[in-house]
């Protein structure tokens, strides 16, 4: 009996740390802030985008590698879920600059 409790919380524990890698949202250093092109922007609201991410967006579902969709998709993806965030669009831009950041970084 006391095996099956170790598996079973290994089991979860496996699982808690799969989610936790799907979700990774790297935290916001001054280079990514720097490394924004055609975008500028500054830490404050990178952390403001990431801290949003975390709480509105992850809250609903997993998030796609950051990478996989193109630059210029990003605002109309944040913006088509947008509503179901209970986003306002300064937060919509904040989220924006964090992915785009993010990305610029890879």
């Amino acid at each position: 009996m006391r095996m099956k409790k170790v598996l079973v919380l290994l089991g979860v524990a496996a699982s808690l740390m799969a989610c936790e890698s799907l979700n990774y949202v790297p935290p916001v250093t001054p280079q990514m802030a720097g490394a924004t092109t055609g975008r500028p922007t500054d830490v404050a609201t990178l952390r403001k985008g990431r801290t949003l991410l975390v709480h509105r967006c992850i809250e609903c579902h997993t998030l796609p590698l950051l990478w996989h969709y193109k630059t210029e998709d990003w605002p109309e993806i944040v913006n088509s879920m947008a509503h179901r965030a209970s986003l306002k669009p300064a937060e919509q831009d904040a989220v924006v600059a964090y992915i785009l950041a993010v990305r610029s970084q890879k």
